[in-house]
């Protein structure tokens, strides 16, 4: 068991003891399933799924438990609860799409990006990406050292942007607002 973090082994249950929730809304694509897969590969659990006591369905981490079983894994972490059907379903739903409503800080991503070394492909993959969805810079492209080019002279303001959307999205502000603006490449 050593893929559970320690502070979560007493909460170990086998894996065929659990059901996937037939009933779940939330797909598992391939490429979902093989991220799953290679973020426990790499980091192992370090939080529980939540299951139904009485019927030992899986309400939140469904993908979690199909990734374990890809992996071989015979235990997981569980958190048992004891909801009934109509709970059970809205806090699984509540639970997706909460993450879904959640939005990146680009400037602290693309900073935690850089830093980022998983030594596994599919997620160095997967994380570049996110940068290039999110428009930052590919984490293995290094950084244009240049100074910018020349700006003439007047009263200016030079904003680094975490990315170009970020860019585009200030340059048509400022326009808006009156001001004339144009976009430089470091």
């Amino acid at each position: 068991m050593d893929h559970i973090a320690e502070p979560l082994r007493p909460l170990a249950v086998p894996c065929d003891s659990l059901t996937i929730d037939p009933a779940n809304a939330r797909l598992h694509p391939e490429q979902n399933l093989q991220a799953l897969v290679a973020s426990l590969r790499v980091y192992g659990q370090r939080k529980p799924i939540v299951v139904n006591r009485r019927t030992q369905v899986v309400e939140a981490g469904n993908g979690t438990l199909a990734a374990a079983r890809v992996l071989g894994w015979t235990h997981l972490a569980v958190v048992f609860v004891d909801d009934d059907p109509a709970v059970a379903a809205g806090f699984s739903i509540t639970d997706n799409r909460t993450a879904e409503l959640a939005k990146w800080d680009t400037a602290a991503l693309d900073r935690l990006l850089r830093e980022v070394e998983t030594g596994d492909e599919s997620l160095a993959a997967m994380l570049s990406a996110l940068a290039e969805d999110e428009g930052l810079i590919p984490q293995d492209e290094p950084e244009n050292d240049h100074a910018p080019e020349e700006v003439p002279e007047g009263y200016q303001v030079l904003v680094n942007c975490a990315g170009d959307r970020e860019q585009v999205a200030l340059l048509e502000e400022l326009t808006q607002r009156g001001f004339e603006c144009r976009a430089l490449l470091t």
